[in-house]
């Protein structure tokens, strides 16, 4: 567990929500106080605290979109309780969701909860949407998408698409990508000879059309 992901109440901690704002939200290591005054993320937080929600709902959005997992996590239960814009589960839904893949484990719970809000029809726009993104981030090149894509087809579809989920598997390991192998092992165990026969040839394919050595080259050092 990283310090972002931290229960709030460490007095050491920050990146959070104060509790008794929103009841909980994101956390993360305490910035010394001259570099918090540049962190977005902490001008976030310190709107929250003064019930500033609209500015905290747009720092958190913007951060959201770049990807920044709290931020989404936050974003998610400033929508779940209608404060800084109107109260949005469809939304909420999705922002929880990616922070979830993003490895914010009380995002786990969060979401289960807002299914229950959300219809089957929104859930599956939801589930479009992060696909197109994830799919944006791959194509882009970013290495940190590859197994969020792998948890996405495998754990949080419905109805998984465990085939897609062990063509990425496999693609993930063959770059090297930190627990791809084992993760690829496990996703095997679930399919049937002729699927995985079919899929290796698939990664194959996809793993040299599109020179994913190349592709996802510039963050190989630095694993998942």
């Amino acid at each position: 567990m990283t310090a972002r992901e931290r229960p709030f109440p460490r007095p050491h901690l920050t990146r959070a929500i104060a509790a008794a704002a929103l009841g909980t939200l994101g956390t993360g290591a305490m910035a010394e106080a001259h570099l918090a005054e540049a962190d977005p993320f902490q001008r976030a937080v310190r709107a929250v605290q003064a019930k500033d929600f609209a500015t905290a709902t747009s720092v958190f959005e913007t951060l959201a979109q770049e990807d920044d997992y709290d931020a989404q996590f936050n974003l998610a239960l400033l929508l779940r309780a209608g404060q800084g814009l109107p109260q949005n589960f469809v939304q909420a839904l999705e922002w929880s969701l990616l922070a979830q893949l993003g490895g914010v484990e009380r995002a786990i719970k969060f979401s289960a909860d807002l299914s229950g809000l959300v219809t089957a029809d929104a859930q599956d726009v939801v589930f479009e949407r992060i696909d197109e993104r994830l799919r944006t981030r791959l194509e882009r090149g970013d290495r940190s998408a590859i197994m969020q894509y792998i948890e996405f087809n495998s754990t949080i579809l419905p109805e998984p698409d465990m085939q897609t989920a062990y063509v990425w598997s496999l693609i993930a390991a063959a770059l090297g990508v930190d627990n791809a192998a084992t993760r690829r092992d496990e996703i095997m165990s679930e399919l049937e000879t002729d699927v995985i026969l079919t899929s290796q040839d698939e990664a194959r394919v996809l793993f040299e059309d599109q020179d994913m050595t190349t592709l996802f080259a510039d963050q190989a050092s630095g694993g998942l």
